[in-house]
This record gives C-alpha cells, sequence and structure tokens, in this order.
C-alpha cells in the first residue's frame, strides 16, 4: 500500500492518493497509515483510488478511520476502479463521502472546495441517516 498527502489553500483543502492493494495489511502498513492520517487536517478532502489494485476490509476500515478523523469535513472518493468501487458502495462508504469518477482539475483551488462541500451536503436523501462506521452482518 502507498499513500500520500497533499495539502492547498492554506490546509483547508488535501489531497490523499492510496495506491496498490489494499486489503491484507501487516503491522508496518498498519502504523504508516495511521501517521499518514495524523496530519490530515482539512475542510475538503480528496481521495485518489485510481491505483488501488484491490481494495478490501483494510481499505473500507481506514477510509471510515479518515472520515471519522475529519468530522464534518467535505470527503469524496475519487476514481474507483470497478470491484473497489462497489465494495465502498456496499460497505456504506458512499453514504459519508461522495464517489466521483475522477478528481476535479481544479481540486486545489478554494471554489472546488466549495462545491464539493454543497455536493457533499445533497447527497443524503432527507430523513437517511449517515452510517457512522462499517455494520456487523445480521
Amino acid at each position: 500500500m502507498i499513500i500520500t498527502v497533499t495539502r492547498t489553500c492554506q490546509g483547508r483543502v488535501a489531497f490523499l492518493c492510496i495506491g496498490g492493494d489494499v486489503d491484507l495489511l501487516d503491522s508496518g502498513d498498519v502504523e504508516l497509515a495511521q501517521r499518514q492520517l495524523a496530519v490530515v487536517s482539512c475542510e475538503t478532502l480528496y481521495v485518489d483510488l485510481a491505483d488501488v489494485t484491490f481494495g478490501g476490509a483494510a481499505l473500507v476500515h481506514y477510509l471510515y478511520a479518515v472520515a471519522a478523523r475529519l468530522p464534518g469535513a467535505a470527503i469524496s472518493l475519487c476514481g474507483a476502479p470497478g470491484i473497489t468501487h462497489q465494495i465502498l458502495e456496499l460497505t456504506g462508504l458512499d453514504q459519508v463521502a461522495a464517489l466521483r469518477d475522477s478528481i476535479p482539475e481544479n481540486w486545489a483551488t478554494p471554489s472546488a472546495a466549495a462545491s464539493t462541500s454543497a455536493a457533499s451536503e445533497r447527497r443524503l436523501p432527507a430523513g437517511r441517516a449517515a452510517l457512522g462506521g462499517p455494520q456487523p452482518a445480521t
């Protein structure tokens, strides 16, 4: 797994890029992921998932941790390939973050951050609460 973080607009907008096989992580991967997560602080976060070769339980867990770390932030999960996109929907991540086909070209500008925030406010149907984390199977 590879994780990189970029911040811009006085720290208001951040870009998190995740790549590789993100399913079975060893303790070193988890420690690295936690260190990268600790430096993320923003109002708007774009997560680039285009280079994820497989995203399973570890990716879902990590993305929920990101959402919990940034309450109130507008989060967009961008470019998730086929099965990874389906996993994001099946696990409810599409209810806590907007799913996008790609990262907006102007992601680093305040105007893009404002449009992402407005889009994220519209993504949940009225009366439907967002999930707080992964739900146990019933």
